[in-house]
């Protein structure tokens, strides 16, 4: 039996690369230090993660509204630690354009 590429399948070429960057995201997100607590949306051309920044250091505890802008949708996921409810996220931005 000769040593082909051929003779074992691909696993990302059968099931295309989701699950493997899917794995890789979460990977990612556990060595990150900051996450955000909000949602992604779409622009059109890039997408922003827009919510609540939380630092992951058990000293600071701090928190603030940020808006991200990020060219790709893994660059996104990447940064959102979890998803906010789209009326929570409607709320939470209405408050902060208000200043309260």
């Amino acid at each position: 039996m000769s040593n082909n590429a051929l003779t074992t399948p691909s696993i990302t070429k059968s099931m295309g690369f989701a699950p493997s960057e899917s794995v890789w995201i979460e990977t990612q997100q556990r060595k990150a230090s900051d996450l955000v607590y909000g949602r992604i949306q779409s622009t059109g051309l890039n997408y922003i993660v827009e919510g609540w920044l939380y630092a992951q250091n058990r000293y600071d505890r701090s928190t603030k509204w940020v808006r991200i802008p990020c060219r790709r949708l893994q660059d996104a996921q990447l940064l959102l630690g979890s998803v906010m409810s789209k009326e929570s996220h409607t709320s939470e931005k209405n408050r902060q354009a208000n200043g309260i």
